[in-house]
């Protein structure tokens, strides 16, 4: 079942009785009172089709709005219009310009894109920023243990340098400290 205009019926009401009246009291002018009920019809008309073309409009932004939002958050800021106007149902032109007027507006930027044809769109995401963050002092922490170990592996060498030395000192002394059983014995008489 359709959806009917409101202002129809007041309109045919409106018309039927101008004509009625027009038809009674002066029928040379049954012209214009036909003129003036379609001209009150077809205004009807216009204004029905001008609410329904706001109303598309309006539904057509909100679902482009929210496929943006449900994009943004899983890609954490880097949306493609050709994804955008597949999930939203729009033209590709329609989601690169509502990308484009949403970047100058939200410091997002025109990315490239190496593979294909076309650009993506990058907007600031504080997952991704996040994320960026843990990396660097991810790495950060890398690069000081990395230095902390090769420090520590340079004095365990050292250590074991050193225990060495002890150990061959400690058996040159050993070797040179023990009397000849054969020397320095005296017979028994």
């Amino acid at each position: 079942m359709t959806n009917l205009n409101p202002s129809l019926a007041p309109s045919l009401v409106l018309s039927a009785a101008v004509g009625i009246t027009t038809a009674i009291t002066a029928p040379q002018y049954v012209g214009a009172s036909l003129a003036f009920a379609g001209g009150l019809i077809g205004g009807s008309a216009v204004a029905r089709e001008k609410t329904q073309k706001k109303a598309r409009e309006q539904e057509t932004a909100i679902r482009v709005t929210s496929c943006f939002s449900s994009l943004y958050e899983s890609n954490r800021g880097i949306i493609d219009p050709v994804q955008l106007a597949f999930l939203s149902n729009v033209s590709v032109d329609k989601a690169h310009d509502f990308l484009t007027a949403l970047a100058e507006n939200n410091n997002g930027q025109k990315v490239p894109v190496k593979t294909g044809v076309g650009v993506v769109f990058s907007y600031p995401h504080t997952q991704a920023a996040l994320d960026e963050l843990t990396a660097n002092a991810k790495k950060w922490a890398q690069d000081q243990t990395q230095q902390m170990a090769a420090e520590l592996d340079e004095h365990k060498r050292a250590i074991q340098y050193l225990q060495l030395q002890q150990a061959a000192a400690r058996s040159s002394n050993q070797v040179k400290d023990e009397p000849s059983p054969w020397e320095n014995v005296r017979p028994s008489v």
